[in-house]
């Protein structure tokens, strides 16, 4: 069943992710103490509930398809590679013979980058994603039993892995983002097609966790304040996120935002693995070439990535109607 409100949040994210790479370079080689530091640092850190919130599409999709049914471990598995792993295996060579060719990587570091979603940085959710496939029939069959069992396991398994245990790779590791994803099983199960109540308290919540987790994490950034419970910030403020915007999403009666949505979203995990290849473009083959500061180089990239997205769009829904 396809659900309007999942394919906004869909888009949503995906243009927030877009939006996160945008602003990644200035926030790097801003200088701290500037204004267009603070501006970029404070809309980057505002959208990191994207990956999570991808996590949660994920759960819910995953769950709103097969419900309490039995799963076809055979078709799921295949439906996986054709989805996703070879999508994810042709934009990793694609990357990789770029990166090769501007002398920015070598040979041997194939395998381990491909295993590892190390060679771009949006590629880790790849890998968290590869993860919840394999484990979801499992988590599907224990949580049908222990739902709210494994909903608290899973905030108690996120909250651990984002404050007190930290490992190389850690951040592509499942159970640090497990919450999200049985938060989303847990609101396909309860929510689907109504709001997740009581929706006031978590829209009025949001608020003073949001100032008080950006601000932290700023001042941090300037090395002001130590922000010694950051791991359990992020969580609290990505999980009050996703429930906002999901409950959000199902407000939207624009029929016009809706024709919006069905022209981007078949297409936007093929913008979510390419959105950087363009960026790599302009920063090592067009850029170098002109003596652009940092703060035109961002605004020429949001204009020019953005534009190629409309256009792609447009050429693939152009070929579906042909």
């Amino acid at each position: 069943m396809k659900l309007k409100e999942i394919s906004l949040m869909n888009v949503l994210m995906c243009f927030s992710v877009v939006t996160i790479h945008l602003t990644s370079n200035p926030v790097t080689l801003l200088r701290h103490d500037s204004f267009w530091y603070f501006i970029m640092f404070i809309i980057n850190k505002f959208l990191t509930f994207a990956v999570p919130a991808f996590v949660f599409l994920s759960g819910f999709k995953l769950y709103n398809k097969y419900n309490d049914n039995k799963i076809d471990l055979k078709n799921f598995y295949i439906g996986r590679v054709k989805k996703i792993v070879i999508p994810y295996l042709i934009a990793f060579v694609v990357y990789f013979l770029f990166y090769i060719f501007e002398n920015l990587i070598e040979w041997n570091e194939f395998f381990p980058s491909l295993l590892l979603g190390t060679l771009v940085a949006h590629f880790y959710y790849i890998i968290i994603a590869i993860q919840f496939y394999l484990l979801f029939p499992l988590l599907h069959k224990l949580f049908g039993k222990l739902d709210k069992i494994i909903l608290v396991l899973s905030f108690v398994s996120t909250i651990i892995f984002n404050q007190f245990v930290f490992f190389e790779y850690s951040d592509r590791f499942f159970g640090t983002y497990i919450f999200y994803f049985i938060l989303g099983m847990f609101v396909a199960k309860y929510c689907t097609k109504k709001e997740i109540q009581p929706f006031w308290v978590y829209a009025i919540g949001i608020v003073p966790v949001t100032l008080v987790h950006i601000y932290l994490c700023y001042k941090m950034s300037l090395g002001d304040y130590w922000y010694r419970y950051s791991g359990i910030g992020q969580v609290l403020y990505v999980s009050l996120a996703c429930i906002v915007i999901y409950n959000l999403c199902l407000k939207n009666k624009s029929k016009k935002i809706e024709q919006v949505i069905d022209f981007i979203n078949p297409h936007t995990f093929y913008i979510f693995l390419y959105h950087i290849f363009v960026m790599n473009l302009l920063q090592f083959v067009i850029y170098p070439h002109f003596n652009l500061s940092i703060k035109y180089q961002f605004i020429l990239s949001l204009v020019i990535v953005y534009s190629i997205i409309f256009v792609y769009c447009w050429l693939r829904n152009l070929k579906k109607k042909i």
